[in-house]
């Protein structure tokens, strides 16, 4: 088994590749090195901001996409309110030729897991491929969208680091354009440009 350091938020840290649950791995060390967090143990006498929890397979809030079908579902994972602020979790199904459009967070870095599928990522004025086990990161202020180019739906996890963003795809359901725009500017959310053809 490989290990590689990687440094989060001006902190080194180590760990092994491949690894099953490379997502969880990945969420661990965001949580870690979320900002007011040391890494360490509480010092004596100071409360835990968070408990841990599991969300079981199929426990997590699902809500319809722009196409509305069973290809096109988010699931809202981990929250603001589980996670005290650190990091926010969904779980995307996209159909094919299925993505967001170009666009920039204010606030937020982003990262994505492929579970399933092939996807073209626009990360500034890059084009790259991701497959089934890539991982994809953003930060903040990056121009970046996705397609899935596969002929099936694909699967991908996608994390927000501070939290919040997540209730963005909570809001969105059902949604008209004037209400998306609504939404894109209370969210933090800049559109630059069209989904990647």
């Amino acid at each position: 088994m490989t290990a590689h350091a990687v440094t989060v938020r001006g902190r080194w840290l180590l760990f092994s590749v491949p690894c099953v649950v490379g997502l969880a791995c990945l969420a661990t060390l965001l949580l870690v090195a979320a900002p007011g967090r040391t890494g360490g143990a509480e010092p004596p006498g100071a409360a835990a901001t968070v408990a841990g929890f599991v969300v079981p397979r199929d426990g997590a809030p699902r809500f319809g996409g722009p196409r509305g079908r069973e290809a096109d579902m988010t699931e809202v994972v981990m929250t603001h309110a589980q996670t005290g602020g650190a990091v926010g979790l969904i779980h995307q199904s996209i159909p094919p030729k299925g993505g967001p459009p170009a666009h920039t967070h204010r606030g937020e870095d982003e990262f994505f897991y492929i579970v399933s599928g092939e996807f073209t990522f626009r990360l500034g004025d890059r084009l790259v491929g991701a497959s089934a086990g890539s991982f994809v990161f953003v930060p903040r202020g990056e121009v970046h969208a996705f397609r899935n180019v596969g002929t099936t739906p694909g699967v991908l996890v996608a994390g927000i680091t501070p939290a919040g963003f997540e209730q963005f795809f909570v809001e969105r359901t059902g949604a008209d354009a004037d209400g998306l725009r609504a939404l894109t500017k209370k969210f933090g959310m800049e559109i630059v440009g069209p989904p990647l053809q």
